[in-house]
């Protein structure tokens, strides 16, 4: 699965990331997005995730692709005569299978077009939700299983490894 942010949207629907753009300004949002996405990225296991901001005329001589996080995070900023908006619609439509990819996005336009492509749509607070599960999951890798369970090794597996290590138990 290949999540599409609708960045912006989603930077205005997470007060974190508003605080930050209002407090820092725009490079310190973008990077604490940055930080989030790849949480989620690793966590989920997922080679990449693609947050999509509008470009400007004044950013025009900087890069429309960046990679992030070791290549688990793109940036992507449209293209000045455009808009985020109709470059995830047209990353969804030219999708060679856009049953793969989820757009999250609160914006009407892009729901009906994304799923109209055939793909799939996850509100923002839908996403911020399951970005905190997945937190919270790579936090507790027993996923909420009492951890006594796995105290101690059996006879057989303290057996096992004394033959890997080459020990002797019945010299003791």
């Amino acid at each position: 699965m290949k999540y599409v942010i609708d960045a912006c949207n989603l930077m205005f629907m997470h007060s974190p990331l508003e605080d930050a753009l209002d407090r820092d300004g725009f490079p310190a949002a973008r990077a604490l997005l940055v930080r989030m996405l790849t949480r989620f990225a690793y966590s989920e296991n997922l080679d990449e995730v693609v947050a999509v901001f509008d470009g400007s005329e004044k950013a025009a001589h900087h890069p429309r692709r960046q990679r992030e996080a070791s290549g688990r995070v793109i940036l992507i900023y449209a293209d000045p005569r455009t808009d985020a908006d109709n470059f995830i619609i047209e990353l969804v439509e030219d999708a060679q299978r856009p049953g793969e990819i989820t757009v999250v996005s609160n914006d009407k336009f892009i729901v009906r077009h994304a799923q109209r492509a055939g793909g799939h749509v996850l509100s923002c607070g839908g996403f911020l939700r399951k970005m905190k599960r997945s937190a919270e999951h790579a936090a507790d890798p027993l996923d909420g299983e009492d951890p006594q369970k796995y105290n101690g090794l059996s006879q057989r597996e303290v057996e096992e490894w004394a033959k890997i290590f080459g020990i002797d138990l019945t010299k003791e």
